[in-house]
């Protein structure tokens, strides 16, 4: 078990008038475990309290193992698991995390009308925030992959590839590179590039096109997340000023990062640029989101966040301008607060790239 950080949860749960709580997310589980499954169907769960008990209630099928200060409450599909979690908790309130399924939970408040369910996932939520050493190195090592990739995929540019084939491309390079999974990418070629998350379909490249890799994968489990905008065999000039705007604005928002800075700041400092040069109205989504055991998660970099920013934060600075029926362009990089400033984690040059 990671018992720090399975402390850091219970004392923030403590502040939002808890004792208890039930975890069920994968990603939470790896990070106080250092081992989960995805369960399907089945209920995987840990239970928390502040008198030290720490209970998994775990399939029978699946392999976890033993853990010093774990106990687990081994089940097979045919027996009454929901009575084994209703033995353990206690009377009063009880949180519970937002990916706890109504058919676990119900029949769990249905057995224990002395418990007052209460949503505990900011608990969680607040410790994955702040990366340790050990999940730093693990971004840092997945940001390399993301790297080398994004540099591969570009030379595959100009193949007679639909957006679709381009994203297969990316996946064998983080397969390659040691990726856990397979991720459908976002590859974006002309026209589609102004759609900020457009899903890669069997458009084909055509010269003068932009051509936009949002690419990610869980490298060691923790997520890896860049976009790289190119143009193909031509760039007109109002391409070139769109994309100097971006990526001045991406380096805007990572310069504003550091210890005590309010998030929306970083977000306010890359929106001005583009605002300034006059393509504020497509600039049409947040500046960033957290990056960790999952691809988006906590802090939110946008204009109405209100937290503050704290050394092992990590997250994206991905501006963006999107101009319908023409063409768009965005540039990101994962980042980590230090104590006293910023660490990019993306090392992939940021130069506008016209592949011949």
């Amino acid at each position: 078990m990671k018992t720090s950080r399975i402390e850091r949860v219970m004392e923030k749960l403590n502040t939002m008038g808890m004792g208890q709580l039930i975890v069920s997310d994968p990603d939470s589980l790896y990070y106080l475990l250092g081992h989960s499954y995805d369960p399907g169907e089945r209920l995987l769960a840990l239970y928390l309290n502040d008198d030290g008990k720490a209970v998994l209630f775990h399939n029978h099928m699946f392999h976890f193992p033993e853990q010093e200060g774990l106990n687990i409450a081994y089940y097979d599909d045919i027996d009454d698991y929901m009575g084994v979690v209703a033995e353990n908790v206690k009377p009063g309130a009880i949180g519970v995390d937002k990916f706890l399924r109504a058919k676990f939970l119900v029949p769990l408040m249905e057995r224990r009308s002395d418990i007052q369910v209460k949503l505990g996932s900011p608990a969680v939520d607040w410790a994955r925030k702040y990366k340790d050493a050990e999940e730093l190195e693990l971004m840092r090592a997945s940001s390399l992959v993301n790297d080398k990739t994004v540099g591969g995929a570009i030379g595959h540019v100009g193949e007679d590839l639909t957006e679709q084939e381009m994203g297969d491309v990316v996946c064998d390079l983080h397969m390659s590179l040691g990726a856990d999974a397979r991720m459908e990418q976002l590859v974006c070629y002309g026209v589609n590039s102004a759609e900020p998350h457009h899903a890669s379909d069997r458009t084909k490249i055509q010269p003068g096109d932009a051509v936009i890799f949002d690419i990610y994968a869980p490298v060691g489990h923790y997520f890896c997340d860049m976009t790289r905008t190119v143009f193909y065999k031509d760039v007109t000039e109002e391409q070139r000023k769109v994309y100097e705007i971006v990526k001045a604005a991406n380096a805007a928002g990572k310069a504003a990062v550091r210890p005590g800075v309010p998030l929306k700041e970083i977000d306010r400092a890359a929106r001005q640029v583009i605002e300034e040069a006059g393509y504020g109205q497509y600039f049409t989504h947040r500046t960033g989101h957290g990056c960790g055991l999952a691809l988006h998660e906590p802090p939110d970099v946008s204009s109405v966040s209100e937290e503050i920013v704290e050394p092992g934060m990590t997250f994206s600075v991905e501006p963006g301008i999107y101009i319908p029926g023409k063409f768009g362009v965005r540039v990101e990089d994962l980042v980590a607060c230090t104590e006293d400033g910023v660490e990019v984690l993306n090392y992939y040059p940021r130069d506008l790239v016209v592949v011949e």
